[in-house]
């Protein structure tokens, strides 16, 4: 008979409502279960049968994000009035967001594209 501990045996009592003596024949049916030796065959069938279905791991791809043309040029219309207003840029984030300075402040603008709602 192998000794269990009684952290063991009281969780097993508590949580199946369980005799001391019950819990402690639980524990040890459930050791007597891991103990039986399996041949190598039976060993692969209960490897299988354990295993659960499992999506393969794949790695992510890298898509190539599309550029928005009218977005780059609304955004540099606004950099060329800016700076015709006397302004100077500090930053062009490709056709998402302009930085620049004006009357010693600094600003800066995101240019959103909104999309279509769908079933209008």
């Amino acid at each position: 008979m192998a000794n269990f501990a009684e952290s063991e045996i009281l969780k097993m009592m508590k949580k199946l409502d369980l005799s001391r003596a019950e819990a402690i024949q639980l524990l040890q049916d459930d050791e007597d279960d891991v103990s039986v030796d399996l041949t190598a065959e039976q060993k692969k069938v209960v490897k299988k049968m354990t295993q659960g279905d499992r999506k393969k791991e794949v790695t992510p791809r890298k898509r190539e994000r599309k550029v928005d043309v009218t977005k780059q040029r609304l955004l540099n219309d606004f950099r060329v009035l800016v700076e015709g207003l006397g302004g100077q840029t500090v930053a062009l984030k490709s056709e998402t967001e302009l930085e620049f300075l004006f009357e010693g402040a600094s600003y800066s603008v995101k240019l959103i594209k909104h999309r279509e709602k769908k079933g209008e």
